[in-house]
């Protein structure tokens, strides 16, 4: 029994946040092949065309501003609320759904206003029907989820070194981008019936006046503080999918598991890579007003992005592959310890 437990207390420690940081970037400095998805991706969203979905954020204006039932003390904050839609909608491109959601492929033109990017003329194609708005979304999801699956899988497989583009390669692939949509579908099932009892609680709460609408508010912190929880909780969903090969549900209990053992750290390796992520976004920004500081800060928010999510990958295997272990050795030590 004595002997087991110092065992236990000699298991070597996981790797801590700096170390599995380092290691991902000296993994890249080994691998830089892996940037070629990302940014032949950003090169493509640089160069072509542009899908705008403006028209239908100022047709919903329109239709709204004409009502006849609008009350004149709301339309101030009503126009104000439409302007920073349409601001937004002015920038954004549809085909940065390309990217991958949820895959972590770090892709710079998905998060600038492309306004704001030196680019060569380019065409600008924009969307006035919502019914083909809903279709070319649908299309470019998935397509995007199978870009991003393939780069993550191309990663964990140079990560464990084995052969790319082998039949197992492709199984995992296809694994990978089923159980992202699945996450997807989740997420997105989860968010449409939060907003409807929420719409329904704050439509019964506001007929109390005041006392409803201090609940509501109350309700709604609580609402965030809770879905700050979960993100952190499901920050390793997808890195235990790509990784271990399990499906969503089991990929759910490992990351909670991981990030429940380790929170503190856990804590510190999201906002460490945070940190990195926005900061150097800033630079991006700046740089990209022109052409070369464009193909500059692709390279660089690839290599950076690339970089964080090998290290997110090694310090979430160190820390599971470590619980396991440790997990082994107790069940030893309680054997014989019933044994004597």
């Amino acid at each position: 029994m004595g002997a087991m437990q110092t065992l236990i207390e000699a298991e070597e420690k996981p790797l801590g946040v700096i170390e599995s940081l380092q290691q991902g970037f000296d993994f890249l400095n080994r691998h830089l092949w892996l940037l070629i998805p990302p940014i032949l991706l950003d090169l493509f969203l640089w160069l072509g065309p542009r899908v705008s979905i403006s028209p239908l954020v100022q047709g919903l204006e329109e239709l709204f501003v004409n009502q006849p039932e609008m009350p004149a003390e709301v339309m101030p904050d009503f126009e104000l609320a439409f302007a920073s839609l349409q601001s937004l909608a002015e920038s954004y491109n549809l085909l940065t759904l390309l990217s991958g959601l949820l895959t972590r492929m770090p892709t710079l033109l998905a998060r600038l206003d492309f306004h704001s990017v030196a680019s060569p003329v380019t065409r600008t194609i924009a969307i006035s029907d919502w019914q083909m708005a809903f279709i070319l979304a649908a299309v470019l999801i998935p397509i995007g989820v199978l870009i991003g699956s393939f780069w993550l899988t191309w990663l964990v497989f140079s990560l464990e070194g084995k052969r790319i583009l082998s039949g197992e390669f492709f199984r995992r692939w296809g694994w990978v981008w089923l159980n992202v949509n699945l996450y997807l579908l989740a997420l997105l099932f989860a968010l449409v019936s939060f907003s409807l009892i929420f719409g329904i609680i704050g439509a019964i709460a506001l007929l109390f006046g005041t006392a409803g609408a201090m609940l509501l508010t109350v309700l709604w912190i609580l609402f965030i503080g809770f879905g700050i929880w979960l993100s952190i909780g499901l920050y390793f969903v997808v890195i235990s999918v790509a990784l271990d090969g399990v499906n969503l549900a089991r990929a759910v209990w490992r990351s909670l598991n991981v990030v429940g053992r380790n929170a503190i750290s856990t804590l510190g390796f999201i906002i460490l890579a945070f940190l990195l992520t926005e900061g150097f976004a800033r630079i991006w920004a700046r740089l990209s007003v022109q052409d070369w500081g464009v193909l500059l800060s692709i390279l660089g928010n690839a290599y950076l992005g690339a970089a964080i999510v090998a290290g997110t990958f090694i310090f979430y295997q160190s820390r599971y592959q470590h619980w396991r272990k440790t997990r082994a050795l107790l069940m030893i030590s309680q054997g014989e310890s019933d044994e004597a």
